[in-house]
């Protein structure tokens, strides 16, 4: 699971979105490097909570990582 603490305002929503890019920087802090264009995203992330980002591998192989977005600590 990777958690991105980011700004929130009213009903949950966020000030900018979690990127592909930003995902792909958290794997790369835990060791793994995966370049942005092979992670998708259902849908935009704008909001607080748990969703699952795509990771394709090639040859038919997909993997999917937990992304949990919590406010951040002020």
């Amino acid at each position: 699971t990777l958690k991105f603490e980011l700004k929130a305002g009213e009903n949950d929503k966020l000030f900018g979105s979690v990127t592909t890019q930003m995902i792909s920087s958290a794997l790369e802090d835990k060791g793994f490097t995966v370049d942005k264009k092979y992670i998708s995203l259902e849908e935009p992330i704008k909001t607080l909570g748990n969703y699952f980002a795509k990771v394709n591998f090639g040859a038919d192989i997909e993997g999917r990582i937990k992304l949990k977005v919590i406010p951040e600590e002020e």
